[in-house]
Formats: C-alpha cells, structure tokens, sequence
C-alpha cells in the first residue's frame, strides 16, 4: 500500500498510536442536518467511550449541542470563507483556531459537505490526526483519513458512512434529539390554555421553493380542528413571524400562534405533545420524526430520498413526481409544479391516517 492510499483506507481509528482522548467534531449546518447527524455521534461514543468529544456548530444550535448525550463540550463556529451558514469575522475565526489549537486534539473529524472549504478549516484546528471528507476522485489533501463523499443515499447514511469508515460500528440509524425537564416544563405552561388535541403548523421555510400555499394550510387545519376539536398550534422562528401573521389572518378556529416564543429545546418539547404536525420539508419535521410525533410532510423539489424519514414511524411524506427534482434553487422558475400538485384533499387524507387522538394525556 502506498502512502497515498492510506488515508482512503478504512479503519483509522485503530491505527491511531493510541485511542483519542480528545476529539472535534465539525457539524455547522442547519437544523435537520444536526439532527441526522446523531446516529453518526451515537457511534463515535461508543467506539471512543472514555473521549472528550467538541461538537463545532452553529451558534443556533448550541442548546441541541449541550443537551446531546454523545458531546461533551460545544464550540461556536466562527464562519468561515466558502461556508454561507455563518458570517465570517476574520478576527473572531483567528481567535478561534488558537483557541482549538491550545486545545491538542487527538482527532479532528469532518463530517460536512465535500471538504472543498471544510478540510481546511478542519486541518486549522491543529489536531494530531484528521479526517474527512472528499469529492470523488480527490486526492487526501493533508487529511490522515479521506472518504470519497456519497453521492447518494439519505443524509443519516451518508454521515454513518464516515464513522463506520473511521472504525465506529453502527449504533442503529434512529435520530436523537434530546430533552431536559425543564424544555417540558415550558411547553407544558405555553400549551397550558389551549385545548387539545393539539393540530401543530408549521408553514414556512427558508427557500420559498419549499413552502406550501398558507391558503391550503388553513383548508386541511380548519377540516381537522372540525373533526377532531382542538387547537390549531402555529410554529416557526422569530423570524417566521410574517408568515404567522398572515396564517393566522387565514384561520377561523382556535389556533395559538407560538412563532418565535420557543428555543430549538421548546420547540422539540411542544412538537412532542402534538397529535398531528403539518410542515414543509424543514428543520422541525426532523425533530418531529427523531421524537415520533405524526407528521405529514410537504417535499417541493428536495431529495425526499435524501430527507425523509428513514426509520419506521407515525410519518406520512407527500410528494409528486417532477422531472426537476432534486432543485437547488431558493425560488422556483417554472410556476413551482412540485408544490402545486399537492392537494389539499390529500394532505387531509395523510393527516387522518397518523393523527394520535391521546398524546396529550400521555405526556401530562
């Protein structure tokens, strides 16, 4: 074996001097992306049981950070040139990487993307032993462990990939997100006044290409609050709070609107009591599959096979074939027919077959 296929051969971990007692892990993406990348963390704990593991992400998802049971410790991401997730700050990003560097990692892994910008950046945390991932057909670079990105597959395999080739068995493909008392005590006290069950809404997103018609929104909520009773429970960021507003202006039954109101954690607890959750292909309907809530979910033109939920579960995807799809575009071009085939009858349908009639009791 030569020098240069060595880091495109499995099982670095055991060829490690010794096993690492310090390791970084990098992870700066957004919501759903954190989420899909537990099954990959739940394996690194258990290969490396007695290591201190650094989750670098985004400073928005510190809370997921703090309350993962595979991390030990959190470190902001600083932003970096390439990466749009976070503003680069030159200053803030030299602060940072001597800050890593004092830190003497054993191991630094990256598990984001194609390692065009993120080696780098990975190879500037001064770790003894590096890995990541590559395009196809790269060469390692600097990395002690390169692995070829897939191309294919859903997320949660494409990030076990990486550990599995480290050397970290498999622990299951079941996402995780994480929950302390007090995130229940919270969403107990905001979903204290209204009457269950519990009809969750979440119907923004940060592309415009994946976002439902507010309009049918309120048709299939209005029909299933009919039905069933309850309350209509609108969810979303802060900065969400206009698609709130123009949501709300649209419903005609009790409906509590909790946009902006909750951290990530609160959200996850308030998204655990639903009975049904409607949402576009976002950050929360990975929460709401890691935390079994029956969700229907709206796919535009991204990858469902990429972002669905793998694992079994009260969980219905709805989405039509197009012959553009996977999209990489915000806004679509050609009149959105992804998301305008899907019909309001359908959505009911979906909604009818998952809804759980007794969540809330069971979680009082």
């Amino acid at each position: 074996m030569t020098d240069a296929q060595l880091p495109f051969t499995p099982g670095l971990l055991k060829r490690l001097p010794k096993s690492p007692r310090k390791v970084a892990v990098l992870r700066a993406s957004r919501i759903g992306d954190f989420v899909c990348a537990t099954p990959a963390l739940r394996a690194l704990r258990e290969a490396l049981p007695a290591a201190e593991i650094t989750m670098i992400t985004l400073p928005i998802l510190r809370d997921l950070a703090v309350r993962c049971p595979y991390v030990d410790r959190y470190a902001a991401f600083p932003g970096f040139p390439g990466l749009a997730e976070q503003f680069f700050d030159a200053r803030q990003a030299l602060v940072f990487f001597q800050e890593m560097q004092e830190e003497q990692f054993d191991l630094a892994i990256q598990l984001q993307g194609s390692g065009v910008y993120t080696n780098p950046f990975t190879l500037m945390l001064g770790a003894g032993a590096t890995a990541g991932y590559v395009r196809q057909n790269d060469g390692a670079g600097r990395l002690d462990a390169a692995l070829p990105i897939p191309l294919e597959g859903h997320e949660i395999n494409r990030v076990l990939a990486m550990t599995t080739f480290l050397g970290a068995p498999e622990q299951g493909k079941h996402t995780e997100f994480t929950l302390w008392p007090g995130d229940h005590q919270e969403a107990k006290a905001l979903l204290s006044e209204a009457d269950p069950p519990f009809i969750g809404l979440h119907p923004a997103a940060r592309d415009q290409a994946r976002r439902w018609h507010l309009e049918r929104y309120a048709e299939v909520a209005t029909a299933l609050q009919e039905r069933h009773g309850g309350t209509v429970v609108l969810l979303g960021e802060p900065a969400e709070q206009q698609t709130a507003e123009s949501m709300w202006q649209l419903l005609d039954v009790p409906a509590l609107n909790l946009v902006g109101r909750t951290s990530l954690p609160v959200l996850g607890a308030v998204l655990m009591r639903l009975h049904v959750l409607l949402t576009n292909d976002t950050g929360p309907a990975h929460i709401a599959y890691a935390l079994q809530t029956p969700t229907v979910t709206l796919f535009g033109g991204a990858d469902l096979l990429r972002y669905g939920a793998l694992t079994p579960g009260p969980f219905r995807i709805i989405a039509h074939e197009v012959d553009c799809r996977p999209c990489t575009h915000s806004t679509c071009p050609i009149g959105h027919p992804c998301m305008e085939s899907i019909t309001v009858s359908e959505v009911l349908a979906a909604a009818e077959k998952v809804i759980k009639r007794s969540r809330h009791s069971e979680l009082l």
